[in-house]
């Protein structure tokens, strides 16, 4: 038993536990992966777009309009510190609702 436990990702002692992992925290997670799923695709196509309109602008020369370090940097910081405001604040219901 210890091995399976140790092996697995989460574990519960008791079958009660389990109706507040799947209604509660399954639905947390469900709103905001859906949150974050249409962030990822806004962020990456204003980019995108961005980097295609001054390409046009510039007529193809292959000059880069963001600096390097702007490039290396876009999706640590656009990426990771919105996940973690809303992994740390968004509950758009309590957890008594939603049991």
């Amino acid at each position: 038993f210890v091995q399976a436990v140790m092996a697995s990702d989460f574990s519960i002692s008791q079958f009660r536990f389990l109706e507040r992992l799947l209604v509660v925290h399954g639905h947390w997670c469900y709103k905001r992966i859906a949150q974050m799923i249409c962030y990822f695709f806004y962020k990456n196509i204003t980019f995108g777009l961005t980097i295609f309109y001054f390409e046009a602008f510039a007529g193809f020369s292959g000059q880069s309009v963001y600096d390097d370090w702007f490039m290396l940097l876009f999706n640590v910081v656009l990426t990771s510190l919105p996940v973690i405001s809303l992994g740390v604040f968004e509950q758009d219901v309590s957890a008594e609702i939603c049991l």
